[in-house]
Order: C-alpha cells, then structure tokens, then sequence
C-alpha cells in the first residue's frame, strides 16, 4: 500500500458502492445551499442519528456549520441529473428547482427515494473534511429504485427477496417465458435498434435476405452464390435464386460472364452505402444514451459471449 497514492486510494474507495444524496440548509443571508454527497450513513437508531462529510475546502461550509440543521435527500434511480447539478461548483444549483423550507428553514426537494430532515447535534474533524452528525427530525420514503454510485460511475440498485434468484428466465406456472430470458432480451434488444434500418429496407422495396447479400457482397467483394449461401445459412436468411434474381432486376447486382460470381453494380454499391449510414446513425444515436464505459464492458461481454456460444458456423463478414 502506498499511502502518498491519493488516485489508487480512491480507486480502492470507489469499489464500495453508496447511495447518492443532496444534502440541502440555507447561509447566512437565509439563501439555499446544497451538495451532492455519497458520505451519507446511519449511526444510531435509538436517539435516531446520521452522519455524512464535506470537504473543508467547499464553498458552502460554512453555511452547514452555522445553520443549525440540513435535510438529506437520497436520490432515486432518475435523479442523476439532480445530483450532477448540486456536485457542480459556483452554479445556482437551485435556479429553476421547486423547493419549500423544513424544518430548520432547510430547502426539502419534492422527489426522493428518502428524505431525513436533521438537527445537527456534532461536528467532527476528519482529515481534508469536516464531518456532520444529525439527529433526524423528521423523515418519508418515496418510490423506486434508489441511485447508485460505484467506481466512478451512476448505477441503479434492485432489490432481491430472501432466497431469490437473480431473474427466473422462465415462468414455470404459466408455461411463458419472462423478460428475464436472456434470449429474449439480446432478440428485443436487436429487434428495436434494427428499426431505422427495416423501415428503410420497406422503402426500398428490400428484403432481409436480399440485404444481407447486398451487405455481403460490398464488404467481400465479388462471391459466388454457394459462397453467399454458405455464409448467410446460419441467419435463417440466406438468399434464393428469386432473391438473386430480385436484386439483378433492380440493377443492384450483376454476375460475371461467366456467371460464376456475383458482384454489386454501381446502383447496389450506392445503396449499400446508404443502408450502411442509416444503421450507423442509429447506433450513434442509442450509445449517446450511455457512457463510454458501460459501452465498452457491454462490447467486451458480447464479444466473449459470442465465444462462448459459437457452435461453428462460419464467419459472417470475413474472408473464407
């Protein structure tokens, strides 16, 4: 252990994962103040007492010193805007909020997953923070999940009951299976990203076999019939003569001289292009909605499950 590594201490901190709270009071002037804080803990229930800390450095130290009282609010699963908002330094972190006084004149926020209006009753040096210890006043519970925060990163929390498994996969009473089936969720999962991209293949007039042989051919060049076949079998897919004959009639594909392989035309390189755009924006546009992080571990666990579960078909995009 190296005790001068601040970074590989809060790494090491970081893999115990809290709850997310904005502890609001008012200054001296009687104006609000809030911090976004994951130091929240119980202490006693018997009187009932809660403690958490905040840096000696932040502005509105001394306005939790002085003020006499504070309300902690714990986050539910949707708040992460709200906590990213009171854990930004020097804004009006209350510009726009709907807010009343509790007890002790402390902002009280209308949602929460909890909420404990709070006496100060200690205050404690702790190292680089000062730490707080209330006695709670006044407290409600709210609905849903609570926010959660862990190595560095927003997560949600689910609660299990005594004995419950992580998800039954299948309904055995009603003979159906649920939306814990793994299966379902990668096909559902699939099924709603393809959107843009079937209801362009319906404009175009494309069927999916046909555009995964327009697929294929733009990416591995000229290929016989048996060779697009062979590969696209395993879809469930793979092309027919009429699919073929389809695509020539559209002026997409042309064969050889020979008629041994078939290559795309000008028309059919254009839109694969295009297909290839539409499916590309609307990747973009759904990993937008997360972190590269979570994108990343979610690639790397495809990745590996598809390992995993490879019962020996044949590459889909590369080179026999």
């Amino acid at each position: 252990m190296n005790r001068t590594d601040t970074t590989a201490f809060r790494n090491a901190l970081g893999e115990f994962a809290t709850g997310v709270t904005v502890i609001t009071s008012i200054d001296g002037d009687e104006q609000p103040v809030g911090v976004t804080a994951s130091s929240f803990n119980s202490v006693s229930l018997d009187p009932p007492l809660v403690l958490w800390s905040l840096a000696k450095n932040a502005g509105s130290l001394a306005a939790f010193q002085t003020s006499g009282h504070f309300c902690v609010h714990v986050l539910a699963a949707d708040q992460e805007a709200l906590s990213q908002r009171f854990a930004t330094r020097g804004s009006d972190k209350f510009a726009g909020l709907e807010w009343q006084s509790g007890i002790g004149k402390a902002p009280l926020l209308p949602h929460f997953a909890a909420q404990f209006q709070c006496k100060t009753t200690y205050q404690y040096e702790g190292g680089d923070h000062v730490i707080f210890v209330g006695e709670v006043l006044d407290y409600q519970t709210g609905e849903g999940a609570p926010l959660v925060f862990h190595k560095g990163r927003y997560a949600t929390a689910k609660t299990k009951s005594p004995g419950e498994p992580a998800g039954d996969a299948v309904n055995i009473s009603e003979g159906s299976f649920s939306e814990n089936f793994f299966l379902y969720l990668l096909s559902r999962a699939h099924f709603q990203a393809s959107h843009d991209l079937n209801q362009e293949l319906k404009k175009q007039q494309i069927g999916l076999a046909e555009y995964l042989s327009l697929t294929l051919l733009g990416m591995s060049g000229a290929l016989a019939y048996q060779d697009l076949y062979a590969r696209l079998e395993h879809t469930g897919n793979a092309p027919s003569s009429a699919n073929m004959t389809t695509l020539q009639e559209q002026g997409l594909i042309t064969e050889t001289v020979d008629a041994a392989r078939f290559s795309l035309t000008v028309k059919g390189r254009d839109l694969y292009v295009r297909l290839l755009a539409v499916s590309k924006a609307a990747e973009q546009r759904l990993l937008d909605e997360f972190d590269d992080a979570e994108v990343a571990d979610v690639r790397n666990f495809l990745q590996r499950f598809i390992v995993a579960s490879d019962p020996g078909v044949p590459s889909l995009w590369g080179q026999q």
